[in-house]
Formats: structure tokens, C-alpha cells, sequence
């Protein structure tokens, strides 16, 4: 199966307490820092961050169809690229995904502070503040 075949499908991983990607950042979820003993692939990873980043702005494949190609959210200055290119998800600014992540998390905890809709969206996901 491609990854873009399992990305359509979906993968299945979650967090039992936030129900994010089981994605760990020193054996914590990186979202609500639960531990974590698995690790999910990244493909539903663009697809659960846009249900919950209000801020988030996506493409998607030709005429706006299909699976989320890229993401992109602008938080204090500071513009978080993902995207897909061929089977791979490359980050901007260019770090590993996990790290990546707690980038994003940061940035939208020091953001929700002054931003009422935000800090709702990350409290409802279950997302530990930074």
C-alpha cells in the first residue's frame, strides 16, 4: 500500500486521551503529553490539525479535491508549513515532525492567550498548554 493509499484510509493509531496521532515526543503524546508506548505514521496528521487550528489554511489536490496536500498556519509572526510531497511530509522550518509539532503548540498556546477562539479550539482538543 502507498502512503498515499494509507493516507486516504487512514491508519488507525490515536492517543486513548486526546485522540490525536500517536505521535511521542519523549515517550509523550505531543499534544496532551499522556505517555505513549506506539507511534502512528504521520498520514492523518494534516487532516486532524485542520478540524482544530481555526487559523489553519489547507490545499488540497487539483480543483480543491481529495486528501490535504498542505497546511499551513500563521501564529505570531511565524508561518508552520506542512505538506506532502510525494510520499514524504516535509516541515517548515525544516525539523523533525514531533519537534515540529511542539513548534505549532507552543506558538498557538502563547497565541491562544490573547485569542479567545483559539484558546477554546486548543482546550477542546484536549491539548496540554504550553
Amino acid at each position: 500500500m502507498s502512503a498515499l493509499d494509507a493516507r486516504q484510509k487512514g491508519s488507525g493509531l490515536t492517543c486513548a486521551v486526546c485522540g490525536a496521532p500517536a505521535l511521542p515526543l519523549d515517550g509523550t503524546c505531543v499534544f496532551c503529553h499522556a505517555p505513549l508506548d506506539r507511534e502512528d505514521d504521520p498520514f492523518e496528521l494534516l487532516d486532524y490539525l485542520v478540524e482544530r487550528i481555526p487559523t489553519a489554511k489547507v490545499k488540497r489536490g487539483q480543483w480543491n479535491r481529495g486528501p490535504i496536500t498542505e497546511l499551513t498556519v500563521d501564529v505570531g509572526g511565524r508561518t508552520f508549513r506542512a505538506r506532502w510531497e510525494k510520499e514524504n511530509l516535509e516541515f517548515q522550518p525544516p525539523v523533525m515532525l514531533t519537534a515540529w509539532l511542539d513548534l505549532l503548540l507552543s506558538g498557538l498556546s502563547d497565541a491562544a492567550g490573547a485569542d479567545a477562539d483559539l484558546r477554546r479550539a486548543v482546550l477542546r482538543s484536549g491539548w496540554a498548554l504550553r
